[in-house]
């Protein structure tokens, strides 16, 4: 479903991921976990073209992108990539002048060229599955945090994908908002989605993620199942990682 072979990124000077070798199954869902600065979420952004990358290669839904491609290659590929691939960010990036059914059905008008009722019986159902039915014709300005990033998971829903990826999608929520997010991303790991998450919600890891990657310095120091990862963790640096959350 996803494979990453030698992947590397650089900017300028500052090496961020270093040969990184990793791979996720059909419904698997993988937990990014980390310092600042590990990797991360350029991992991520690396995966669906949003970051260039540097060296080795990207495979996603059997399309793979190879560094050494021509530019105009790179760029037909993961834009087939993006088609398949959802992607929730720590901001919404919701349009303002747009009610949040709107909202949802943009890209479906815009990328799909679908006509405006299809695309709004589709959107009307993404809503349902986030539990925002009832907020259709409300702004963004009118719906709190977790309402908004509930409103971008739909959006990203709405396209259909086959792997849905989440950058810290909790962090700018306040912490009592935080609990509806993961609810919707609980349910959307039932129902088999593939997914690839960067979180500090250790919960949530420990309870949804079927394996943990640890990342420190841009390399892959660990993977393990939760169990494993939380309770006896292989590493030195992820002892004294989880050791650092364990104070707080």
């Amino acid at each position: 479903m996803i494979q990453t072979n030698g992947l590397s990124k650089s900017f300028a000077s500052v090496e961020v991921l270093r040969s990184i070798d990793l791979k996720v199954a059909a419904q698997e869902i993988v937990v990014l976990l980390g310092p600042s600065g590990s990797g991360k979420s350029t991992l991520l952004r690396c995966l669906n073209g949003l970051e260039q990358l540097t060296g080795g290669s990207v495979e996603v839904n059997g399309i793979q992108v190879d560094s050494a491609m021509p530019a105009s290659k790179k760029k037909a590929r993961f834009n087939e990539i993006r088609r398949n691939t959802g992607m929730v960010f720590q901001q919404f990036n919701l349009y303002p002048h747009k009610t949040v059914l709107g909202n949802v059905i943009e890209s479906l008008l815009v990328v799909k060229k679908m006509q405006r009722k299809e695309a709004e019986l589709i959107g009307m159902q993404m809503l349902e599955r986030v539990g925002l039915a009832g907020k259709r014709d409300e702004y963004p300005s009118r719906l709190s945090g977790g309402q908004q990033q509930r409103v971008a998971i739909a959006r990203a829903l709405a396209m259909k994908p086959s792997v849905m990826l989440f950058d810290e999608p909790t962090s700018a929520l306040d912490p009592e908002l935080v609990g509806e997010v993961l609810e919707v991303m609980k349910q959307l790991a039932k129902e088999g989605m593939t997914m690839v998450v960067v979180t500090h919600e250790m919960k949530f890891a420990r309870q949804v993620a079927n394996r943990v990657v640890f990342m420190d310095g841009g390399l892959i120091v660990e993977e393990q199942e939760p169990d494993i990862f939380f309770n006896n963790p292989r590493s030195d640096r992820a002892r004294k990682f989880l050791n650092q959350l364990n104070k707080h």
